[in-house]
């Protein structure tokens, strides 16, 4: 399988859980796949058909903290609250007011974001449309490379620091299941879809030879169509850096 491998940094993210509105900000601990695609909207000037992209991660992150940060929460201003303000146009009638909220984020820092995508998308990371960030506006990143590669399938893999789809969850001891934004539609209507995944910071193996306590159990009725290995990539003991390959919308491969 040729892609193209693009690798990130981003000094600092912080991938907020979509179901915390009000209070502390916790953070995924993995792109969600919809920020994925919205990283290559921007670098490709147009979104990738969902049912077409496809893509591969390999997230690192430094360290973790949290801090204090302000939210502006707006809303509307009853007609008996309503005042009249001085704008540069004149004085208008306020309707809307903002409060100032201290909020409780977590952050991650000195983060670093390989992903593993379609050439024809991969090639736009070498000459972007619009500015890169990893999650929020102010999140910048950085390209660091854009290379293609071949994917093979392999007999020795390790696979960390990933998304693996629920699915395996009796192949793989390790890993905490998450909820993330699978996909989120056009506006203006942005319907968000969600699905489970497994995020795999820990090492697992795949092959002859492996300790059995971080052995990938291998399940006849669990397909592995979709694991590749990047060869270019090995550790100590010769396991290359398995990529397994997600699709936004599974409907339509």
């Amino acid at each position: 399988m040729e892609v193209v491998r693009v690798h990130i940094h981003a000094p600092v993210v912080s991938f907020r859980h979509p179901f915390f509105v009000v209070g502390r900000q916790p953070t995924s601990l993995m792109p969600p796949p919809s920020t994925i695609h919205g990283l290559c909207a921007a670098a490709l000037g147009a979104w990738p058909v969902p049912g077409e992209f496809c893509f591969g991660v390999h997230f690192t992150f430094a360290s973790r903290g949290n801090d204090l940060e302000h939210q502006h929460i707006t809303s509307p201003m009853g007609a008996k609250t309503r005042t009249m303000v001085q704008t540069s146009d004149g004085p208008r009638q306020a309707t809307t007011e903002i409060n100032v909220q201290p909020t409780s984020r977590d952050f991650l820092f000195d983060t670093h974001l390989t992903l593993y995508i379609p050439p024809r998308v991969g090639e736009a990371f070498r000459h972007p449309r619009f500015t890169m960030t990893l999650g929020r506006s102010q999140d910048r990143a950085e390209i660091l490379s854009v290379e293609r590669v071949e994917l093979e399938k392999g007999n020795r893999v390790r696979l960390d620091h990933t998304l693996l789809p629920m699915a395996v969850r009796p192949c793989v001891r390790f890993g905490i299941p998450v909820l993330l934004s699978r996909h989120i539609a056009e506006p203006p209507e942005r319907d968000a879809k969600f699905a489970q995944y497994i995020c795999l910071h820990e090492p697992v193996f795949l092959g002859d030879g492996v300790d059995s306590t971080r052995a990938f159990i291998r399940h006849a009725t669990i397909p592995l169509d979709d694991l590749w290995c990047d060869t270019s990539i090995t550790d100590d003991e010769g396991f290359c850096r398995g990529v397994w390959i997600h699709r936004l919308v599974e409907d339509e491969r």
